[in-house]
């Protein structure tokens, strides 16, 4: 199993998936947590923020959760992941792959902006940000599309939790 969270900077898709990680993980013991900001620090240190970066970056983490979900290991990954390519990738060759849109809206994401990327980009200091200078392809159909404007953390749990039950998960 393979759960994918996309969104943009700052829709909140490292705290949920480490939310969703810390209430699987009582039932799954092979589960790991891939965060795109820490793979990037491990997988792409050698790349940038250019589109073909990014294409890479994502291409490097698609095939790391292939290959421990290949070995039984089950996946919680938060991502821009921004490539419909990639995103296609994903559901023709990970089986039990689950993508996750989290939709926000700019207003909410300049709010949170934790690392100052709106912020900059505004200022003129930062460029390829995606949603800004770079196009944000919305996934055409993700498993579940969740509005993360103004719902809590523990209500988009239950939602995720309810659809993984009702597959018997």
């Amino acid at each position: 199993m393979v759960i994918w969270f996309i969104g943009k900077s700052a829709s909140g898709k490292t705290y949920i998936g480490k939310k969703l990680y810390q209430k699987l993980k009582l039932k799954f013991k092979n589960l790991v947590f891939l965060d795109g900001d820490s793979l990037r620090e491990i997988l792409s240190k050698d790349l940038g923020y250019s589109k073909n970066d990014r294409f890479t970056s994502e291409e490097r983490r698609s095939r790391l959760s292939k290959m421990l979900s290949d070995q039984n290991i089950h996946v919680i990954v938060s991502g821009i992941s921004n490539e419909p390519k990639i995103r296609e990738w994903n559901r023709n060759n990970i089986d039990n792959y689950f993508e996750i849109y989290l939709e926000t809206t700019k207003t909410t994401l300049y709010s949170r902006d934790p690392k100052g990327i709106y912020k900059d980009f505004i200022k003129g200091e930062l460029k390829n940000v995606v949603g800004e200078d770079i196009k944000f392809n919305v996934p055409i159909s993700p498993w579940i599309k969740i509005d993360n404007n103004k719902q809590s953390s523990e209500d988009i749990i239950n939602i995720i939790m309810k659809k993984l039950e009702k597959i018997k998960l």
